[in-house]
């Protein structure tokens, strides 16, 4: 075996290391961080052995073979390969998704690879490990911003995040969607504590973070990163505006102000990439649906939506339905492959959870405020949800595109329930 497989190792233990330390700070972090810890770490390892032995290779293993490549170029020419880096400037190095290079993820996420490679010596099995312990990190982070300013919802953050099966397994490992989680979660994360900053020398230390944080999420899916930053960038500023100006700070004239801000930020980020015209974009969501019908098979399960039109109302009226079979489908007494049971099985569960959570709040006839910051993320769940559902009517993709977003709406929805006050009931009773 190549002994520079391993010559990392002091490297990786000594992240986790600090990761551990980090964890302290937390109670729920240090209850829960070795088990999450190890399920990440092994859903990446089984992620990989999984599409390897029985999904002919998939995405994570082109991912793996065109690093490679790019690796072993770079050896033989740096110079080159650090133009790559910098510029996109592609040479003879045998890189594939190059079409649109400035906008292809795929492409981003092979460059970042091959980096790592150099430290891992090429293993897709080592490599795995890096990328889904950044991924735990992100998690790591956004919950222990959680616990510290919304402590309501710590318990449930605690378990989407780090326990939640499909959101553990399609965030780990070789796969974009690690590099998505880590990202998403540590700029949520910082955008907490930059909604919470005390004065303005602390914000701007906070945005100064943001700068890279910012750049991998736009670059890994510059769509959801676009939406995100809209929706958070508009509700700073509400907050700085209604700090000024005493008489704006009544919930409804900030939710107005927000709404403002909201529309005219949408307006300007339309004219800062080509996808963001709204008539291309509509347009693309329902070119992309249709490729993808055709080109499925016709024995797995498809989301339909036979009326989907390129307008915006249609897109507008559609979300529901979009919303509501991202969430449920497949049912589970469709007839469709094992795996997709074991989505049904998951849905399922999805389903009573909602359903406890619905009767407990009957039971009590109060429902919960939601505070600002949530409620966003909340909008940024649902916007998100139709962006990524109406042109992946593919429910295998759907499954994977779907996990990190799930925790913004199920963290309320337990939070809501009966499954926390349980939770410490039982820890009280082991104490």
């Amino acid at each position: 075996m190549n002994l520079q497989n391993w010559l990392h190792l002091p490297i990786f233990l000594f992240l986790v290391y600090l990761l551990w330390r980090y964890a302290q700070h937390s109670e729920s972090l240090r209850t829960f961080f070795w088990v999450s810890l190890g399920l990440k770490l092994s859903a990446g390892l089984l992620l990989g052995y999984l599409y390897l032995e029985y999904l002919g290779g998939g995405d994570t293993w082109v991912y793996h073979k065109q690093a490679v490549e790019v690796k072993n170029s770079a050896q033989l020419n740096g110079s080159q390969y650090l133009r790559l880096l910098l510029f996109n400037e592609i040479g003879d190095i045998p890189i594939g998704f190059a079409k649109w290079p400035q906008y292809s993820n795929s492409f981003f996420f092979v460059k970042l690879l091959s980096l790592l490679y150099f430290l891992t010596g090429s293993s897709y099995w080592a490599s795995s490990l890096y990328l889904s312990l950044f991924s735990f990190w992100g998690c790591c982070f956004l919950v222990q911003q959680i616990q510290k300013y919304f402590p309501v919802y710590h318990t449930s953050a605690d378990i989407v995040f780090l326990l939640f099966p499909s959101v553990v397994f399609w965030t780990s490992g070789v796969v974009k969607d690690s590099l998505f989680m880590g990202s998403l979660c540590l700029t949520v994360g910082l955008f907490i504590q930059l909604y919470n900053a005390i004065n303005s020398m602390e914000a701007v230390k906070k945005l100064i973070l943001y700068v890279p944080l910012i750049y991998l999420l736009w670059r890994v899916k510059f769509f959801l990163a676009a939406v995100l930053l809209v929706l958070l960038g508009a509700l700073l500023v509400t907050k700085w505006m209604a700090r000024q100006f005493p008489n704006l700070r009544s919930k409804t004239r900030r939710f107005l102000i927000w709404c403002g801000i909201l529309g005219i930020l949408a307006f300007v980020a339309s004219f800062t990439h080509p996808t963001f015209n709204l008539g291309f974009f509509v347009e693309h969501i329902l070119w992309n649906y249709r490729n993808i019908v055709a080109a499925s098979d016709p024995a797995s399960p498809l989301l339909s939506f036979p009326d989907l039109q390129p307008t915006l109302w249609s897109v507008a009226a559609h979300a529901p339905s979009a919303i509501f079979q991202m969430l449920t489908r497949p049912f589970i007494w469709e007839s469709a492959p094992f795996f997709y049971k074991l989505m049904a099985v998951e849905n399922l569960l999805l389903l009573l959870l909602t359903l406890l959570t619905v009767v407990h709040l009957v039971r009590r006839r109060q429902v919960p405020a939601v505070p600002s910051f949530l409620a966003v993320l909340l909008v940024f769940f649902c916007v998100s949800a139709v962006l990524v559902t109406l042109p992946t009517p593919n429910l295998g993709s759907l499954h994977r595109y779907r996990a990190p977003l799930l925790p913004f709406l199920f963290m309320v929805v337990l939070a809501w329930g009966p499954v926390p006050g349980w939770l410490h009931q039982w820890q009280k009773r082991r104490s």
